[in-house]
């Protein structure tokens, strides 16, 4: 089992289901020893929904850590990134719907290299994936222990060297 999908849940709305999904993974191989589930686990699911929410939904004056790729690609969300991310899941006969979210959303580019563990994909997320990270450690010491574990496994993987984290 690899961490993406692990992640990719961390990285979603949570919900009770995503919590026991997490917990299950988390005493798999390749995710024992990730805290992420544990920490996200000692906080009551209204807190963790309200933190997801101030972070990646929507925060006044602006939107703290969006999980987008062309927002870190473009300064837009729905950008050129979007569309290119949509045509590299359609490339390997994936469909993408998730909730009117854009095909650049983290969660759903992490699912995608838990299903396909695409070495070129996986390239092309850690051009920008550290600035998403870094945004995250910055606003939140609840979601930011994730974003550490998250750096650190991808810094693990394929072409780590072409990828250094922001900060």
């Amino acid at each position: 089992m690899n961490p993406y999908r692990y992640f990719s849940l961390i990285f979603s709305y949570p919900t009770e289901e995503n919590r026991r999904e997490l917990g299950k993974l988390s005493m798999t191989e390749g995710v024992a020893g990730l805290h992420s589930a544990e920490i996200l686990g000692a906080v009551t699911l209204e807190e963790l929904q309200a933190e997801y929410t101030r972070l990646y939904i929507s925060a006044y004056p602006t939107l703290l850590c969006p999980p987008y790729e062309s927002y870190y690609r473009e300064g837009i969300v729905y950008g050129n990134s979007s569309v290119e991310v949509g045509e590299w899941y359609q490339k390997r006969g994936l469909d993408f719907t998730c909730e009117g979210e854009p095909a650049d959303v983290v969660k759903a580019e992490l699912e995608f290299l838990a299903i396909t563990n695409d070495g070129p994909f996986l390239k092309r997320m850690k051009e920008w994936i550290f600035k998403f990270t870094q945004n995250v450690k910055l606003n939140s010491t609840l979601y930011g222990p994730c974003a550490d574990e998250l750096e650190a496994y991808l810094m693990q993987q394929q072409g780590a060297e072409t990828a250094v984290p922001v900060g």
